[in-house]
């Protein structure tokens, strides 16, 4: 396999990665490393679209993530989370029916655990995100 060296803003990348909506589809584009995104309220979706389906070849769709990483992502924060009460509260919070939005009130009642989740959360989202780059052959040349 041949690889691709490119210039790519890794944090762009990972937002791609953590967006789960059905609307969003980001591809890679393998010249210049900057991401394409198509969402049908776009003024240019049909240029966009063209430019994909005609040069697919250069372009690499960016997958979704998987319809349960937030769960792992929930369930690996708390095995690391250190503050007891916090640590024995979140399970409950994971039975709710919206247990995104309970663990996050949750994680709002205790200083400087939601940034501490939205950090593992971006983190997570920059590892997969270097996994998948690795597995398609590109090294990154420079991270914008």
């Amino acid at each position: 396999m041949s690889v691709h060296k490119l210039d790519i803003d890794i944090a762009e990348l990972s937002f791609a990665f953590e967006d789960p909506s059905s609307d969003s589809h980001y591809y890679l584009d393998l010249e210049t490393g900057s991401l394409i995104l198509i969402r049908p309220d776009l003024d240019d979706l049909s240029e966009l679209r063209e430019q994909v389906e005609t040069e697919n070849n250069r372009y690499l769709y960016v997958p979704k993530p998987a319809p349960n990483q937030v769960d792992l992502d929930l369930t690996d924060f708390l095995m690391a989370i250190s503050d007891e009460k916090l640590k024995s509260l979140l399970p409950v919070a994971m039975e709710a029916r919206d247990k995104f939005a309970a663990c996050r009130a949750l994680l709002g009642q205790f200083p400087g655990q939601s940034e501490k989740w939205q950090e593992w959360r971006k983190q997570g989202a920059r590892q997969r995100a270097l996994r998948w780059l690795e597995a398609q052959g590109i090294a990154i040349t420079k991270c914008r």
